[in-house]
């Protein structure tokens, strides 16, 4: 028999002595597992939006929120947005320009819509929730990638007005939509063609072809960032639209300083609400994501920090404790690798214990964040990664405890 299976018994009698504290010790440990596992799993899913594709180039895109509420109808509205896409495009610098109802990553605009395979679960908004992106020459602008099927048919578009401020909802023919929706909506499949509904327009908008990725304005949802559809819609000032501009790489201040002033020079009356770079919007969104991360980083550290601790204190009592006892073992002996390796076994009894817990809280855990926040399932892998880091921390605390029972000599059994 092994000299670890040999100290069992003792570790279990010595540790049954103590049951309040025990019992203490392991409620910490498990809270910690099953806090850590989830804490990181979440905080994987931050830092993944950091680094979420956005499918074009943002440091050439700039945005502008421009209104005027004193545009007196929709044909004085045409000829404004008309004169102001064709001042904008004629800037120096200037690769090209679209009048769009949403901004890819812009956390202040979001038009949501609900993809579908019947009528009934559009009207019902049963379908997947998705980006409602419209503008002409908003995939040029933006520079988006096909991957497959066509571009929308520029003899297609329909005016904003006549699709969401109806009556009847009329839906366009065709659509666009991302990679990654296709493979939520038609897993497997070929998209080209199908059709589909979203939020009760009808008749059903087909699939004409596919983009690399589109990021809808507000990112939520893991794995649903890229849910995203463009429609074959033709905006116009007073439908609440934003100017994109795209430009020469190194001229995105430039352009927004003389396209602000463009605007103004072609109607004193609008209003800048907001202006900048695109990747301006992607920071303060994904910045919130780099916080959050960084908190839970936090959390999990100082929880790792205080389990050390609560371990480190009752070894310490521990070893003071059995002076005696490690006297008399050494006097029997006993090597100081065996009163190492004492210790050493009995905290790794004590920490699987918590563990064991823990990862039943960690899987609580993740139900409850799954119901109330919408959350996925916290992935298997992410339990033995808890497991071990407060293997590892309880491993790490009793080890200078640990030694300091080992240098304990014979002659403290005759101490008393």
């Amino acid at each position: 028999m092994s000299a670890a299976a040999l100290d069992l018994k003792p570790i279990l009698s010595a540790l049954l002595r103590h049951k309040v504290v025990l019992v203490l010790l392991v409620l910490v440990i498990a809270l910690s597992c099953g806090v850590v596992s989830n804490s990181v799993f979440l905080m994987s899913l931050h830092l993944k939006r950091l680094h979420l594709p956005a499918g074009f180039e943002e440091s050439q895109l700039v945005e502008i929120d421009a209104d005027n509420l004193l545009i007196p109808g929709s044909d004085e509205a045409k000829r404004h947005t008309r004169e102001a896409l064709d001042a904008l495009r004629q800037l120096p610098s200037v690769k090209d320009v679209a009048l769009s109802n949403l901004v890819p990553l812009d956390y202040s605009a979001f038009f949501p819509g609900y993809v579908a395979l019947n009528e009934k679960d559009a009207a019902s908004r049963s379908g997947v929730l998705v980006a409602v992106y419209g503008g002409q020459d908003l995939a040029s602008t933006l520079g988006l990638r096909l991957v497959a099927g066509r571009w929308l048919n520029p003899l297609g578009f329909v005016d904003y007005a006549d699709v969401f401020k109806s009556g009847s909802q009329a839906a366009p023919a065709e659509a666009l939509i991302t990679r990654a929706l296709a493979e939520r909506v038609w897993p497997g499949e070929n998209p080209l063609g199908k059709p589909f509904y979203f939020t009760g327009g009808k008749p059903p908008t087909v699939v004409v072809g596919v983009v690399e990725h589109l990021p809808r304005p507000v990112l939520f949802g893991e794995g649903e960032e890229d849910f995203s559809i463009v429609l074959p819609v033709r905006m116009w000032l007073d439908d609440g639209a934003y100017y994109l501009i795209r430009t020469e790489a190194g001229e995105r201040q430039r352009v927004l300083h003389a396209a602000v002033d463009t605007l103004h020079r072609l109607d004193p009356h609008v209003a800048i609400i907001a202006q900048r770079p695109l990747t301006d919007a992607r920071a303060e969104q994904l910045g919130k994501d780099l916080a959050m991360a960084r908190m839970l980083a936090g959390l999990c550290v100082t929880l790792l920090l205080i389990t050390g601790l609560g371990i480190v204190g009752l070894s310490s009592y521990w070893v003071q404790q059995r002076r005696r006892q490690i006297g008399v073992r050494r006097a029997l002996g006993a090597t100081r690798t065996d009163i190492l390796r004492y210790f050493m076994l009995e905290n790794f009894l004590l920490t699987s214990l918590g563990v064991v817990l823990g990862m039943a809280l960690a899987y609580g855990l993740s139900m409850l964040l799954m119901r109330y926040y919408e959350l996925p399932r916290l992935p298997w892998f992410y339990f033995p990664l808890g497991a071990l880091a407060l293997w590892t921390t309880g491993q790490l605390a009793v080890l200078v405890p640990a030694l300091r029972a080992s240098t304990i000599s014979p002659a403290a059994a005759a101490a008393g």
